[in-house]
């Protein structure tokens, strides 16, 4: 959809730990074959925080770099890939009451790592609908073991802990959001559940096995054409989102993408269009795949380091499981000065 006139971004933030060199994780035989030529070369991994207390740390940090206690802000939406600290517990109350304060409604996203993103596109219609001035979103996750192996767990990328945040605003802000898209293929679903019967009670998988359950799908009639169909909907709900904002992909100075690589071609960058150097690769090979903060993150990166100017058009792009997809195009209008 187009956005609304006044829909504008008004700061955005990240909290990441400490890196941990890839030949260093190689060097324990952590990492295995098929994940040590993906163009990592380091991860960021967490230590002993949990990926709520890291967006609350990026929120917070939004809030002071746009020169607000958050008064106005009565919405929270916090994103996540995994587990958030406790068992059926409100990640999003406590995010929000340690940032914004007690009154603001904190909701929990859960799109895998499409969550954050597709969070901006829930939040802009509270603030086009009036019934909020600005909408704090944030995500956190910490992959840590016997819960997940990091490492491993997942094709094409190692997932990396952080925290990132951005607060949306009606008023004014560093960006305006010219356009936002959203675009699903359910069918794809089955990737990430695989044959097993559902349970009744977590736990069943320590740690998860996200690849097996896809090694099982991938022989059912129901998974021929799959690659085609994911293709088809990231590229469909990118090219809304560039037809909605009156631009074409030659118009976009950057592309924030997912931290996900094949270590070959195509990437999805260059299926989107674009060349590396205009995408935050140089990021995500740094810090790896931060779940559904990357797109965050990515912005806040190109901001910080000047990347980007007045005038400068950025596609948003991200992707998760079930799938869904989102995409959104903003226009940098000042390039604050962040550390």
């Amino acid at each position: 959809m187009k956005a609304p006139d006044d829909l504008y971004i008004a700061s955005a933030a990240a909290w990441v730990p400490g890196t941990r060199p890839l030949d260093e994780a190689v060097a324990a035989g952590l990492v295995d074959a098929e994940h040590r030529d993906l163009g990592y070369d380091s991860i960021a991994v967490a230590e002993g925080v949990s990926g709520p207390e890291m967006a609350v740390r990026a929120g917070r940090l939004a809030l002071e770099r746009a020169g607000t206690d958050g008064h106005e802000v009565g919405l929270v939406l916090h994103s996540s890939c995994g587990y958030q600290g406790h068992d059926m517990w409100p990640a999003a109350s406590y995010v929000a009451n340690e940032t914004v304060g007690r009154a603001a409604a904190g909701f929990d996203v859960q799109q895998r790592c499409n969550a954050g993103l597709g969070s901006l596109w829930l939040a802009a219609g509270q603030i086009a609908a009036g019934f909020t001035e600005a909408v704090l979103l944030t995500t956190g996750d910490n992959f840590a073991p016997p819960w997940v192996d990091r490492w491993n767990v997942q094709l094409n990328f190692i997932f990396a802990d952080g925290g990132s945040a951005l607060l949306l605003s009606g008023q004014s802000g560093f960006a305006r959001v010219l356009s936002l898209c959203v675009g699903a293929d359910n069918s794809l679903e089955r990737w990430n559940r695989g044959l097993e019967p559902f349970g009744t009670a977590p736990g069943r998988e320590l740690p998860l096995r996200l690849r097996d359950r896809g090694v099982q799908h991938a022989v059912t009639p129901e998974a021929e054409g799959s690659w085609e169909r994911f293709e088809a909907g990231l590229l469909d709900t990118a090219a809304r989102a560039l037809d909605d904002a009156a631009v074409t992909t030659e118009d976009i100075a950057r592309a924030v993408v997912p931290h996900i690589h094949r270590g070959e071609s195509p990437e999805n960058y260059e299926l989107l269009g674009f060349a590396e150097k205009q995408s935050t690769w140089d990021l995500g090979r740094r810090v790896g795949h931060m779940g559904a903060g990357d797109q965050f993150l990515g912005l806040e990166h190109l901001v910080a380091q000047r990347s980007v100017g007045r005038g400068d058009l950025v596609l948003l792009v991200a992707a998760g499981e079930g799938f869904s997809f989102s995409a959104a195009v903003v226009e940098i209008l000042d390039v604050p000065d962040w550390p």
